[in-house]
């Protein structure tokens, strides 16, 4: 474990989807249960599993991400199309630093979804997206995807106040 000042940091690894249909969106709105984020609206994801990370030289967030929504939607990879890493997101909060890998892609059909542990689903239109509460990451490469809807990947760094971020194209 690494200490900076004496204090351990914990770095925290997670790769999610935003999946579109139409004019929807899929975001889940994560249980009150939960450590991060309860009661927050985002895409569906998780935590780089130990299996994931075994081997740092063939980390492959992209299969993580796949199979995260499996996981939690029960969405196979073979129904997603363009699912494309277009946000990388950096924060430190306290002794943790966060590193988030947001990706997005396309559903031919809004499915019904399964009740999961994770939080409830639902599809949301694209125009009402801004007014849920969102962690900033979640906010930032959301709000920007939707109003710049082009290629490219970008990175989040969230601001000490956890409040604002900046976004920059790599």
């Amino acid at each position: 474990m690494k200490h900076i000042g004496g204090q351990a940091v914990i770095t925290r690894i997670t790769a999610g989807a935003f999946l579109s249909c139409g004019d929807k969106v899929l975001l889940m709105k994560r249980g009150m249960h939960k450590e991060l984020g309860p009661g927050l609206w985002a895409g569906v994801g998780g935590h780089l599993d130990m299996c994931d990370i075994e081997n740092p030289r063939a980390i492959d967030f992209v299969n993580t991400c796949y199979r995260e929504v499996e996981e939690e939607t029960g969405i196979a990879r073979t129904d997603i199309r363009n699912l494309t890493l277009r946000y990388l997101a950096v924060r430190k909060d306290g002794n943790e630093i966060r590193l988030h890998h947001h990706y997005f892609g396309e559903l031919e059909k809004a499915i019904v979804l399964p009740v999961c542990d994770e939080g409830e689903f639902f599809w949301v239109d694209k125009d009402k997206i801004s007014s849920l509460p969102m962690s900033t990451s979640v906010r930032e490469a959301i709000t920007h995807w939707i109003n710049n809807p082009g290629d490219g990947v970008y990175f989040i760094a969230v601001c000490p106040d956890g409040e604002s971020a900046v976004v920059s194209k790599i």
